[in-house]
């Protein structure tokens, strides 16, 4: 029995190859966007840990507010490595003609744990100054150029000698202030109290997987008001790497509710696919019930066909995903040895088919339950599901005075509500996300003078991901226009011969689908807005500060929506309009 339903599921599979790789097309965005999603933090770990062993990173950084503080972390049990404390302190220095809040580091040699790593000119200052590298990028100082800084004797100017990076300094500006590393001399004279100095302690430890613990005990070894109010910092390894690969939140948001519009207009597009095909099939259901198979085989049959096309579309989806997520990462790079690298999970691939099979089996056996559940001889006698009655709303319809054309469109698009309800849904998710990528648009729009925290792939990888969606609904409009022009063929062959002209035909398809249209896309404004701010919610904590897009530039949204329908829709509606009445009306 298990081949006999494997063998009918893919029978005339051929007839359907729009809608299977329609299928796989759709399935598999949602899956490479997932893995992106799971993939995007993993991709900068190996970069990290090699830069964590060229700088020979500390197990466990506390910055304290005095020398002595720094001693006692130094001297508690499981150290297996000291370096001698470096101060630091916040100067706002003039940079680039604007003054911007300077963190200086005052080194007394070269660091042993957790030390400079160059990027580029001189690894130590000496009497100038080494930039932290995504500092220097943000702000573009260049090797050579100076910074102005006060002192309590004048202005000082220190030459920028050198950049480098640490494990333990996350990007700037998501870290604000910048790092700059001096000699403990300069240091002296930028800020001579030492009373306003704080002290970094690096040490590693003989069991490096107790970072935390030790982290606690340290923070547990001073009062706990000094912890509370902020001048207490103990940070693990962990820390310092999980603090260095934030900048893929955003990107991992961002992508995760995509994933679920995405899977949103997956399970539309099924469920119209299905339906369709189960229209189609009609007759053939019911001779599959007299031949003795049970509703649930015959819906089998469908699920079948839904996993095989589900799974390939995994196996396509999986390794653009895991290819794409270190170019997406690239934001850490700064603060990195190397670019992320491609960190393949297979596991990932497993929790993509969890997530993406059961919303596309989810949809099938809903589209499917109303003819498996039919009885044998009326599938077989009608050949096609009973069309819904439109009831009142077909009668305001015809009340409104329309023209001929477009009354019909409308009373056939209200027959098929199901297929009207996940076409509105599909162009409205596509609508609300183009809504949310305006709004992003208008706060990725800083001020000038400003340095945005937002990483350059965030943007791109917005317009990328609406691009994709836009051309995954208009291939669906496309997709269900053939359908549904294919299912009225005949109909339309007796329209041409009761006097309806073909421009008439082709106007009632489209103006019916591009109504509906315009309907799901005033519907996309609130849900695009709501999209945009749990997307700021989610990545800044507060909606407070949001930025909105010009009203206007909303308001195009859905005459754009309407005309490029109606442009989308035109094509296959002109073919079929142009059908000669004889090949129509016996159109099988």
């Amino acid at each position: 029995m298990t081949l006999t339903l494997f063998r009918l599921a893919f029978a005339g599979i051929r007839s359907r190859l729009l809608a299977a790789t329609l299928t796989i097309v759709i399935s598999a965005a949602a899956a490479a966007t997932l893995v992106i999603a799971l993939e995007v933090r993993g991709s900068a770990v190996d970069p990290w840990q090699r830069t964590f062993q060229a700088a020979h990173g500390a197990h466990v950084l506390a910055i304290v507010p005095s020398l002595a503080d720094a001693n006692t972390v130094a001297a508690l049990p499981g150290v297996a490595e000291r370096d001698d404390p470096v101060p630091s302190a916040f100067v706002t220095g003039a940079i680039g003609g604007r003054s911007e809040p300077v963190q200086f580091a005052g080194l007394s040699g070269r660091p042993r744990i957790n030390a400079l790593v160059p990027t580029e000119g001189a690894s130590q200052p000496g009497s100038g100054i080494v930039l932290e590298r995504s500092f220097a990028d943000a702000l573009d100082i260049a090797v050579g150029s100076t910074i102005d800084v006060p002192t309590p004797t004048g202005a000082m100017s220190l030459a920028v000698v050198g950049t480098a990076i640490s494990p333990s300094q996350p990007r700037y500006p998501r870290h604000n202030p910048g790092l700059g590393w001096v000699s403990r001399d300069t240091l002296q004279r930028i800020q001579p109290d030492q009373d306003r100095w704080l002290w970094t302690q690096p040490v590693r430890l003989t069991d490096p997987i107790a970072a935390p613990d030790f982290a606690n005990a340290a923070r547990a070894a001073f009062p706990i008001a000094d912890a509370q109010a902020g001048q207490i910092t103990v940070a693990s390894w962990q820390n310092q790497r999980d603090e260095a690969l934030l900048d893929s939140q955003p990107v991992t948001i961002v992508l995760g509710m995509f994933t679920i519009m995405l899977l949103t207009v997956v399970f539309a597009v099924i469920s119209i696919l299905t339906a369709a095909r189960v229209s189609a099939q009609y007759r053939d259901i019911g001779l599959l019930k007299a031949m003795g198979l049970t509703p649930r085989q015959v819906s089998a049959v469908f699920l079948v066909e839904t996993a095989a096309l589900g799974l390939a579309a995994v196996a396509v989806g999986f390794p653009v995903g895991a290819v794409l997520a270190p170019r997406l990462a690239a934001a850490s790079a700064q603060t990195l040895v190397g670019s992320p690298s491609i960190a393949i999970q297979p596991w990932h691939a497993l929790l993509a088919s969890c997530v993406v099979l059961p919303v596309l089996l989810l949809s099938t056996v809903l589209a499917a339950r109303r003819a498996t559940r039919s009885t044998t001889l009326g599938a077989i006698r009608a050949g096609s599901p009973a069309p819904i009655s439109t009831g009142r709303l077909a009668h305001t319809i015809t009340r409104l005075g329309l023209p001929l054309p477009a009354t019909l469109g409308l009373k056939d698009l209200i027959a098929r509500r199901r297929r009207a309800f996940w076409t509105a849904t599909a162009v409205a998710v596509t609508g609300a996300v183009i809504v949310a990528t305006l709004q992003m648009r208008a706060a990725f729009h800083t001020s000038a003078g400003t340095v945005s925290d937002v990483p350059a792939e965030l943007p791109t990888l917005v317009y990328s991901l609406d691009a994709v969606l836009v051309l995954i609904a208009t291939t669906t409009l496309v997709a269900v226009m053939l359908l549904s022009v294919r299912e009225r063929i005949r109909d339309l062959g007796v329209l041409k011969a009761i006097g309806l002209t073909p421009a008439q035909i082709t106007s009632g398809l489209v103006s019916a689908q591009a109504l509906l249209a315009t309907l799901a896309a005033l519907l996309s404004i609130p849900l695009g807005i709501g999209l945009y701010l749990a997307l700021l919610s989610l990545t800044s904590g507060t909606v407070d500060g949001a930025v909105l897009a010009p009203w206007w530039s909303v308001a195009l949204v859905p005459v754009a929506v309407a005309a490029a329908v109606a442009m989308t829709t035109s094509i296959p509606a002109r073919l079929a309009a142009r059908i000669p009445v004889t090949e129509a009306v016996r159109y099988e």
